[in-house]
């Protein structure tokens, strides 16, 4: 099973950095950097061991790979957990040991190739360790409950507990398997119960501290001390009961256990203070590290929000009429598990087959295994209705934006890897129906029909496979190129504004894994709202240029400059923590940042992100290269009228743009005059399109669709320009690259039109 689900998902492997989390994560595994809070430490480690151990090939398809093994592991355990549950002996529908085999394989496949899960499994990502995690503690339940007599069996549960324990340091995700492994130990014990009563009382006190343990963990993990109150006085109860049945050094043991899990949490604290690279939050004090586990950076939500409204005595609270939505929006998520390939009727009709096979093997299980059953129930409710109602998002990336038309009020991306556990779960209930359809087709005129029963559990495998592939689409090299890109829009030692995890997280993955362009130094907006971020920024010194991985267009300029020796701002510690709440202007003002001046109109509120960007340009500005990415916005710094775009990039200079100088084209399409020779230079001859060039944009998925469009811009400026020019060979180049890269059908269909309009 292991081998089957690996071949699958190293055929549909990315085969480099992806966008969103990964390529943080890669370039954290690469330097034993610190990634966003809550910071995954232990899936830091355990990736750069792993990248160490198998030095072939690119360093983000090895960390890619490693996501990989682990879902085909957490797949070969469900298999297994599959098996034992059908192989109880009131067991309805296994047939025999082939029937119990068949069952469990197609079951682990169906989960396996659900949607999400195939691609959480191919790229670098939490989520894969985590399905693996629960997996493995399901199994090692299983695995008690059968050697329950056997004097060892308690270690079987301290091994659950520490799995428990080291889940915080990948993703908490794994602690929701707690109240499904806890059903699972109490109906075992009251189901089956142990004939001796010393022995009733012994395992009754351990599993009480299962439950005890699991519910401080809970608390541990989010850094909550309600909850760890509340944990700990459970805990404790359940340690005084089971000291009274005999387990008191099995509930002292679990909790050293647990806590000895919960260690790779020191990693962050010792490695921050070393000044990695990337060391989000910077969490080298108690602190600081305390906020990280507590995810102190983000903006607080609690169940009984409106998530579309800031916490606070403002919020009108959470509506039935948006839980409704979220609902809907956690279906929608469910109805692209089967095949995701398919238009939304269509998929529809396959979707309500799989809930059918879902409810007559969740039927199956529950005759057969009562205990599994409840394992797997707790495991499918928690993790899919159980996060609806908890994780309170807002709504849905694609959903009612009738109702909600501001894109703010919506998630930044879909959601559906919240909840790929539950999308696991139904797939086992779906392979264990598809099989006790297979078994109960007993009438000789319809045995030829029982393959097709068994084929139902694959049609994820093949209905979802151009989907869930991050191998063989145009756009899987897009985040990479997209990095050379931006990074190479800058000149020497150039500082580049960024906006968010889409335009700085493959970039990080660029320079600090690939070597590319380490003398850009990167300035990510959001971050830049953060006393930790703008301290590292003015502290971290520029690294020096690699003359020969420089692009053609800028290797002329490098003789004009030298590298950078001061800080790139000059806020001190004190300045940084006045920033932080931010600065409303009394009076209207000019200020001077070196040879220009911005106007605060009397009343503005700047962030302090805006503050640090202004001290920045007062430090550089005419000395290194200040440029915003395509992606940052069209606010500059309030410094527009200095502003030249060449290319994805928009450069400050210290004079306003000439009117009569020829090289640029004053239409301002992107808001700034274009320097059409280097966009040129860079268009053609420097940038990367993975391979949208020769397929085309119009079938991507949302993020690798944007990114397109942002690709797109350039080209489409250049036509307009060379057309003013009456350069027709120029333009009809351009033209193509623009059509190509441009994912809008609307304006393909423009420029297609320009393309064959007779010339005039």
């Amino acid at each position: 099973m292991f081998a089957a689900v690996l071949a699958v998902y190293a055929l549909t492997l990315a085969p480099t950095v992806t966008f969103w989390d990964a390529g943080e994560f890669i370039a954290s595994a690469r330097t034993l950097g610190i990634p966003h809070p809550p910071g995954t430490p232990l899936f830091v480690l355990i990736a750069h061991v792993w990248a160490m151990l198998l030095p072939l090939g690119e360093y983000a398809v090895r960390t890619n790979l490693l996501s990989a093994i682990f879902s085909a592991a957490g797949a070969a355990l469900f298999f297994l957990v599959v098996h034992e549950s059908l192989g109880r002996p009131d067991a309805e529908d296994a047939r025999g040991a082939s029937g119990r085999l068949a069952a469990a394989a197609l079951a682990a496949l169906v989960g396996a190739f659900t949607f999400t899960n195939w691609q959480n499994s191919n790229e670098t990502e939490v989520y894969a360790v985590a399905t693996f995690t629960i997996a493995a503690v399901s199994w090692l339940a299983l695995v008690w409950r059968r050697r329950r007599t056997e004097e060892r069996a308690g270690r079987l549960l301290l091994l659950v507990v520490y799995l428990a324990g080291t889940s915080i340091g990948n993703h908490l995700l794994a602690l929701l398997a707690g109240p499904g492994i806890v059903a699972f130990l109490v109906v075992t014990l009251l189901r089956d119960p142990a004939p001796e009563p010393w022995r009733r009382r012994l395992e009754w006190g351990q599993v009480a501290v299962v439950a005890g343990v699991w519910a401080l963990l809970i608390g541990t993990g989010l850094g909550s001390t309600e909850l760890i109150t509340i944990g700990g006085a459970c805990f404790l109860a359940a340690a005084v009961y089971a000291a009274m049945g005999g387990a008191g050094g099995f509930a002292l043991a679990a909790l050293l256990i647990a806590a000895v899990g919960v260690t790779p949490y020191l990693y962050m604290y010792l490695r921050a203070a070393q000044h990695p690279v990337i060391n989000e939050a910077a969490p080298a004090t108690f602190d600081a590290l305390l906020a990280v586990i507590r995810r102190a950076q983000y903006p607080p939500r609690t169940p009984l929000d409106d998530p579309t409204v800031p916490h606070g005595p403002g919020n009108p609270g959470r509506t039935l009429s948006l839980l409704g939505w979220q609902l809907l929006n956690y279906f929608q998520y469910f109805d692209w598990q089967w095949a995701r390939s398919l238009a939304d009727g269509v998929r529809t009709v396959v979707t309500v087959l799989f809930v059918g096979l879902g409810l007559r093997g969740m039927r199956i299980q529950w005759r057969s295994d009562r205990a599994a059953a409840w394992l797997l129930l707790g495991l499918f409710l928690v993790t899919g209705l159980g996060l609806v109602v908890y994780m309170n998002f807002r709504p849905g990336y694609s959903l009612a934006y009738h109702l909600w038309p501001k894109p703010d009020d919506h998630e930044v991306r879909e959601r559906d890897y919240f909840f790929v556990v539950s999308f696991i779960v139904w797939g086992l209930w779906a392979g264990i129906g598809a099989a006790g359809l297979f078994g109960s087709i007993n009438r000789p005129a319809l045995r030829r029909w029982q393959p097709a029963a068994l084929l139902l559990a694959l049609v994820p495998l093949g209905l979802n496979w151009s989907d869930a592939s991050r191998r063989h689409g145009p756009d899987a090299r897009l985040a990479a190129d997209f990095a050379y890109d931006l990074l190479n829009s800058v000149p020497p030692y150039g500082v580049l504004f960024t906006y968010g995890d889409n335009d700085t997280f493959p970039l990080w993955w660029a320079q600090e894994v690939q070597g590319i362009r380490q003398d850009v130094t990167v300035v990510c907006l959001a971050l830049a709202n953060t006393d930790w971020y703008m301290r590292q920024l003015r502290d971290q010194p520029t690294r020096a240029v690699d003359a020969a991985g420089l692009p053609a267009v800028w290797r002329d300029s490098l003789a004009l400059r030298l590298r950078p020796d001061w800080p790139l701002h000059d806020l001190s510690d004190s300045m940084i923590d006045g920033a932080m709440n931010g600065y409303v202007v009394p009076d209207t003002q000019r200020i001077a940042l070196g040879p220009l001046e911005r106007t605060l109109d009397r009343g503005a509120f700047l962030y302090p992100s805006e503050i640090v960007s202004l001290s920045i340009i007062q430090r550089n500005v005419g000395r290194r290269p200040i440029t915003w990415s395509i992606t940052a916005g069209r606010g500059y710094a309030g410094l527009g009228d200095y502003v030249v775009q060449a290319g994805l990039g928009f450069s400050l200079g210290t004079l306003p743009p000439d009117s009569g100088d020829t090289r640029l084209d004053f239409r301002r399409l992107a808001s700034a005059p274009l320097d059409v020779s280097v966009t040129q230079r860079l268009v053609f001859d420097t940038y990367r399109y993975a391979d949208l060039l020769q397929a085309g944009a119009l079938d991507l998925e949302p993020t690798a669709k944007s990114v397109a469009g942002s690709l797109a811009l350039p080209p489409v400026q250049l036509v307009y320009a060379y057309q003013a020019r009456e350069d027709r060979k120029a333009m009809e180049r351009a033209l193509r690259y623009a059509e190509a890269l441009s994912p809008n059908p609307d304006l393909r269909a423009a420029l297609l039109d320009l393309l064959y309009r007779p010339a005039e």
